[in-house]
């Protein structure tokens, strides 16, 4: 127990005062982030258009992110990354990620520090210390041996929450790798753990991973392979033993790019969890809710087509479905760049099919997401 206060709260308190007075004292330092806003309407289909007032649900957040970066010698960096979320509606923090983030004034501000860490270079292996990205895998969404991170279908790219962890990379010749990790939260009962050992053989990149969760008494034995031929390719998979159960999870993905003008993008993952439910009836969303699974069925595909007009303009649509159950979200979306660091995003999320996981409550969703970096 002490040893995860001291990491989770101690150490990071620490690490944001050393921060800041880097700050004053180094010139190779910098501080940058961004500002947004995302703006929601939510429209329930099955209420009738002469009581708008419940028939549509209008919610927007604004997230400012400051980053911190020094560098006072060639073998140390310092990292610091704070949220400042304000939200108004019926939406109370951001779909899919930063859980948690801890109340600071009122019910409607969220203050979140995401990023706390220290690198340390070494000749032979880097460090890294404190609240940082963990990630483990190769798939673009599902991501079976990422145990670190929640699953968001929203935005597959998100920058992940900070996990509280010790990592360590060591670079093997030119084409492998070591790495290992151990993250805690509040002791060692809750830490999870592993090592990732990365090698190309024959211009295939091969990944060996080992993951234990102690929480769930879970040990993970992974693989995943990322190639090119012709279309780019990639497999990642788990065996995942408990004293509960013994399960198989696996991800098969492709893309290829159309050369069609500025060239078209198909992405596509197929993804099968033998520890889902085969019947919809048996569905347990609390699971979902509280983040100890990210899915409830066995099979689902995603698919995405991604077309660019200009190199400020593009749109694209993508196909999430669970084939358990038969239900799918279709989210039409555009993006425009309106300089460099002023990007304008707007689409629609719309849940079809049967009543399953994607449609539990029919919900139209509109969004229109503005994005200042600095």
């Amino acid at each position: 127990m002490i040893f995860g206060i001291l990491i989770k709260r101690t150490n990071i308190i620490l690490i944001s005062f050393i921060l800041l007075l880097n700050s004053f004292l180094y010139a190779d330092s910098d501080l940058f982030g961004y500002l947004e806003n995302r703006f929601f309407l939510i429209n329930n289909p099955e209420i009738r258009w002469d009581n708008i007032n419940e028939k549509f649900d209008v919610s927007d957040y604004i997230r400012l992110r400051l980053k911190y970066k020094a560098s006072p010698s060639k073998k140390l960096t310092f990292n610091l990354a704070v949220d400042v979320y304000s939200f108004h509606g019926t939406i109370k923090s951001p779909v899919g990620a930063y859980n948690g983030a801890e109340d600071s004034g009122s019910n409607n501000i969220k203050i979140d520090l995401d990023r706390a860490y220290i690198d340390l270079y070494f000749k032979d292996f880097d460090i890294s210390i404190g609240k940082q990205r963990v990630a483990m895998g190769v798939s673009y969404i599902w991501a079976p041996l990422d145990i670190f991170n929640r699953i968001n279908i929203f935005e597959p790219k998100e920058e992940k929450p900070g996990t509280n962890a010790f990592k360590a990379y060591i670079p093997i010749g030119s084409s492998s790798s070591f790495t290992g990790v151990f993250a805690t939260e509040n002791d060692f009962s809750s830490s999870k753990f592993g090592f990732r050992g990365q090698i190309q053989i024959l211009s295939i990149d091969t990944g060996i991973t080992f993951i234990r969760s102690e929480l769930t008494e879970t040990s993970i034995y992974g693989l995943d392979l990322r190639g090119e031929n012709f279309i780019g390719w990639w497999i990642e998979a788990g065996y995942f033993a408990s004293p509960h159960s013994n399960d198989v999870k696996f991800v098969l993905g492709f893309d290829y790019t159309f050369p069609i003008r500025n060239g078209l993008y198909w992405l596509n993952e197929f993804f099968f969890d033998s520890s889902g439910e085969k019947d919809s009836s048996n569905y347990d969303y609390n699971h979902i809710l509280s983040g100890d699974r990210f899915t409830l069925g066995q099979k689902y595909l995603l698919s995405m087509f991604r077309y660019s007009f200009s190199s400020f303009f593009s749109t694209s649509i993508t196909y999430i479905s669970n084939f358990s159950d038969g239900s799918y979200i279709i989210n039409p979306s555009i993006q425009y760049e309106i300089n460099q660091n002023i990007l304008l995003s707007s689409g629609f999320y719309f849940p079809l099919g049967n009543k399953g996981e994607f449609k539990k409550n029919k919900q139209n969703l509109f969004f229109i997401w503005l994005k200042i970096n600095f």
